[in-house]
């Protein structure tokens, strides 16, 4: 199984690349940042979309956040 990280741009899907979105169409399964991002509500309907918005909840910084992430990625 191959990890593919990709930015979700600036908060319009039509500033991806190419590239980024056929990654993103041919995924089943996306771990996103948060679902607060705008990009998000634009994905391809077909992906099962994770996120890690519970981190911001419980961790009391951005390097605890990332910590987070990065453990379970």
């Amino acid at each position: 199984m191959a990890i593919i990280i990709l930015g979700l741009g600036p908060g319009d899907s039509r500033y991806l690349t190419r590239a980024a979105w056929q990654v993103l169409q041919e995924a089943r399964e996306v771990h996103v940042r948060t679902r607060q991002h705008p990009t998000v509500r634009e994905l391809p309907p077909h992906l099962v979309i994770h996120d890690f918005d519970y981190a911001y909840e419980r961790e009391e910084d951005f390097n605890a956040v990332y910590e987070t992430i990065a453990r379970e990625v």
